[in-house]
């Protein structure tokens, strides 16, 4: 697409200024180092981005500083434009319609997808479900050595690891409230360890009666397990992965949208997709207050 074409489908960059101070500051610009709100303006950088001076700790600071825009090549409607359009196309069909190039582009999303993975802290408790899923992703956009396009699982069937191109994703899913956690695994081996990681001890977790699951009521952090044999019932009472099972067709209708991830960043993705999961009405003003220092926004979990 032409440069011409391209800034007619764009928002306007001081409405995307507007938005990101209000996310970030509401009313009252704060400094982002200090906190104070002592602050006095200082010009605007080459990207448009407003400068400010902290008369409480004498730093200097802008729009961006410390936000997942900060440092980054492209104008800032361009990176909102990257965020919305990530969520269903191709990051070449993006890179294209920007006329940008396609590694620029990539290592944004990338950030974008670390970020959403890190938002909110989360915890099992109470009846909570576990289940696994097997996603084919492989050495996507590599070759092997001699040459060719290497060989991937894209055919087999049933249950399978990393290492061969079919990595299990350990799905947790909090019933009280449907927040979700997808968890990339080398294989499933594991599976018990990682889960009782998140409980808090008072967890009931509802599974199937895969064997990796056996005895994980033992483990600290978790109270008790109600295991259904799918082999004869996918109910009994409260004792079921349905939730799981909705959150997998989420899954799987969303990578596919992307004919094909690699599976060194498939656990990147679907950090992308929690945080749209579990924060429907308010993704995008959590990734627009995010700071970039590790510090976590003031939204609950």
């Amino acid at each position: 697409m032409d440069e011409e074409s391209v800034q007619v489908f764009l928002p306007p960059r001081e409405r995307c200024f507007e938005r990101l101070r209000l996310a970030r500051f509401g009313e009252t610009v704060t400094c982002v180092h200090c906190g104070d709100d002592a602050v006095t303006k200082r010009g605007t950088t080459d990207k448009d981005a407003q400068q400010y001076r902290c008369k409480h700790c004498e730093t200097y600071f802008s729009d961006l500083t410390k936000t997942i825009f900060w440092q980054h090549r492209f104008g800032l409607e361009e990176m909102f434009c990257i965020v919305k359009e990530m969520r269903s196309e191709p990051t070449a069909q993006i890179a294209r319609d920007l006329d940008r190039d396609y590694e620029a582009v990539l290592n944004f999303v990338h950030k974008v997808q670390d970020v959403s993975g890190d938002i909110d802290e989360f915890d099992l408790y109470n009846v909570c479900e576990a289940d696994e899923v097997y996603v084919t992703a492989g050495e996507k956009a590599l070759e092997d050595e001699d040459g060719s396009p290497r060989s991937r699982g894209l055919f087999k069937k049933g249950r399978g690891t990393f290492e061969s191109d079919k990595p299990p994703v350990l799905t947790l899913v909090r019933r009280d409230d449907g927040r979700v956690r997808f968890l990339v695994c080398e294989n499933l081996q594991d599976a018990d360890e990682d889960i009782a990681e998140y409980g808090d001890g008072s967890v009931i977790l509802c599974t199937d009666g895969y064997t990796i699951y056996n005895d994980i009521e033992d483990k600290e952090g978790v109270d008790g397990h109600l295991a259904v044999a799918h082999s004869e019932t996918y109910v009994i009472g409260d004792a079921h992965t349905n939730t799981c099972e909705n959150r997998h067709s989420f899954l799987r209708q969303w990578l596919a949208k992307f004919r094909g991830v690699s599976k060194h960043h498939l656990q990147k993705y679907l950090g992308f997709l929690e945080l749209k999961l579990n924060s429907p009405n308010d993704w995008f003003e959590k990734l627009l207050c995010y700071d970039d220092r590790d510090e976590r926004c003031s939204f609950s979990s």
